[in-house]
């Protein structure tokens, strides 16, 4: 597994450069000023993990207390922050979270392994104390993935739930929707299937699809909901689906 950041400008501390929303998870990870693009590269058989948070500034120090408790550990098994997109905006859906943490496990083993720690579980307990609200989705990747984020592009992470009684729906309408991403200037990058989800609900279901779209303009969502054949095509997402999440992103580069 490789981690790109590019940069002009010299390297600063890791002090220096975390704020309070990067202590979601703040295990150390690249830490560089004028950052210009964002690159993660991963290898099959790691597993990448998403990690949408709510906060409340008022449980700052409850979240440090976490962090004090489970960090170190968590490294040596080797877990590792990769990079954070801060959520500019939830275009669809309810649930608002202020980030995506972007991180990975070494293994689906390795991470089993830190979970199964009597460490973990007494602090996992903190998690609904220290967040208003935390989701990690967890994918076990089974071919190389790499994701690269910039300045001058546009993104999105979109969550499909799909329903069960006409799953199909959805899939016809995410099979037809590239050529029209295409159109107005944006491209699919990846999509996470067989998602696995953890949450301060124990009764939160797994989105079937996770995916990320990068786009040229900010405006691209409108531009593409406007084109004439998206009106009919629509109809597909809405009724493959008994929910969907669709949040405006910005890769934080510094």
């Amino acid at each position: 597994m490789k981690i790109f950041v590019r940069t002009a400008l010299n390297k600063v501390s890791l002090k220096q450069l975390l704020t309070p929303m990067l202590l979601l998870l703040a295990f150390p990870s690249v830490a560089q000023e004028a950052t210009k693009a964002l690159s993660v590269q991963y290898a099959p058989g790691m597993v990448v993990q998403l990690i949408a948070p709510v906060t409340d500034p008022e449980k700052r120090h409850l979240r440090d207390l976490y962090f004090q408790k489970n960090a170190e550990t968590a490294q040596r098994h080797g877990y590792r922050q990769d990079g954070v997109l801060i959520v500019d905006e939830t275009l669809v859906g309810n649930f608002k979270p202020n980030v995506f943490v972007v991180s990975h496990w070494p293994s689906l083993k390795a991470q089993k392994t830190f979970q199964a720690l009597p460490l973990f579980s007494g602090v996992k307990s903190l998690r609904r104390e220290a967040w208003e609200a935390l989701k990690l989705y967890d994918h076990e990747l089974d071919v190389p993935l790499e994701m690269t984020f910039t300045e001058d592009k546009s993104y999105t992470v979109a969550l499909a739930w799909t329903n069960p009684s006409t799953p199909s729906d959805y899939y016809e309408y995410m099979a037809a929707l590239p050529p029209l991403v295409e159109k107005v200037g944006g491209r699919f990058m990846h999509q996470f299937n067989d998602v696995v989800v953890s949450a301060h609900n124990p009764d939160e279901l797994a989105p079937q699809q996770i995916t990320f779209v990068e786009w040229d303009s900010k405006d691209g969502v409108e531009k593409l909901q406007a084109l004439p054949e998206f009106a009919e095509l629509a109809k597909k997402l809405q009724s493959g689906t008994v929910r969907f999440e669709l949040h405006r992103v910005t890769p934080r580069l510094q």
